[in-house]
């Protein structure tokens, strides 16, 4: 059961979604991924994985090189909630911890989506895919979504993104706002990924990354401090002195500035939730942001 702490803080949000963020993402807002409409939007030059469907041979025939068509977006989409369960979303040294926080944006998602009248499935992994549901849409069903949320946890102790990517290539069979809530902490070559950009050019994918503020810099004091890794279990001390708190910072922006650079390349939208902050505000900047783009 979720404890009555953070079921609070749920009714909150539930609240608080339906004033500040209702319509923000689907009503008015109309998804950057083309969809397969009437309207015609612009041509641009095939890419693997395309869809060979949308090839405008007239276009083609005069430039030489394939050109797909592409028309305005559907309005009427499916939310997929994707959660990362994994041993490292336990960190906690903010006021709540990563799973806390990853528990309030998807409280935060699926009550918007409810308040649009938007069906909503989630998908749940860590080395594997552990749950996946349907699009549904009602009340009880977000606050069993919820539920299954805070309940899970992974006997691995690795994260691995690639099986949830690929399932959702065979199973989302309509075009689908896809949140991935994870902290990326995973050994694979996301830069590198086909699976990833083809995810993203068949739905419009939203990265959604909890940050505890323990990942960015270490904590105030002297001396040393002894951590220990969630998932690998490995324990290292630290020294607080200051080049050990340079090298720490360093290492920490480079990983967070190589993220970033993933998502730029999927293409796909991003956004950072420090555990410390409100998730409906900064997930209602994202979707402002996205609405005026």
């Amino acid at each position: 059961m979720i404890p009555e702490n953070i079921r609070r803080e749920l009714r909150y949000i539930e609240v608080y979604t339906a004033k500040k963020i209702r319509n923000m993402r689907i009503g008015p807002y109309t998804s950057p991924l083309r969809g397969q409409g009437f309207d015609f939007d612009e041509h641009r030059m095939y890419r693997p994985g395309d869809d060979v469907r949308r090839i405008d041979w007239n276009v083609t025939a005069r430039m030489g090189a394939p050109y797909l068509r592409h028309t305005h977006a559907e309005r009427e989409l499916n939310v997929m909630i994707v959660m990362d369960v994994s041993r490292s979303m336990e960190l906690g040294t903010s006021h709540y911890s990563k799973k806390e926080m990853l528990t309030f944006i998807t409280g935060s998602l699926l009550f918007s989506a409810l308040s649009d009248q938007i069906n909503t499935g989630f998908l749940a992994f860590a080395d594997r895919v552990l749950i996946s549901t349907v699009p549904r849409r009602t009340r009880a069903a977000a606050w069993a979504t919820l539920e299954q949320c805070w309940s899970l946890s992974s006997t691995s102790g690795q994260t691995a993104l690639m099986p949830a990517i690929r399932h959702l290539l065979h199973t989302l069979k309509r075009t689908s706002v896809v949140f991935l809530v994870s902290d990326f902490m995973t050994n694979e070559n996301l830069t590198a990924s086909k699976e990833l950009s083809l995810l993203a050019a068949r739905h419009d994918v939203i990265a959604v990354v909890p940050e505890d503020s323990s990942e960015m810099s270490l904590p105030p004091g002297r001396g040393y401090l002894s951590v220990r890794d969630l998932e690998s279990g490995r324990r290292v001390t630290l020294g607080l002195g200051k080049s050990a708190r340079r090298r720490f910072d360093d290492q920490a922006r480079q990983r967070r500035e190589a993220l970033t650079r993933t998502f730029y390349g999927v293409p796909l939208d991003y956004v950072y939730v420090p555990t410390d902050r409100n998730p409906v505000e900064q997930l209602l900047s994202l979707f402002t942001r996205r609405k005026k783009s």
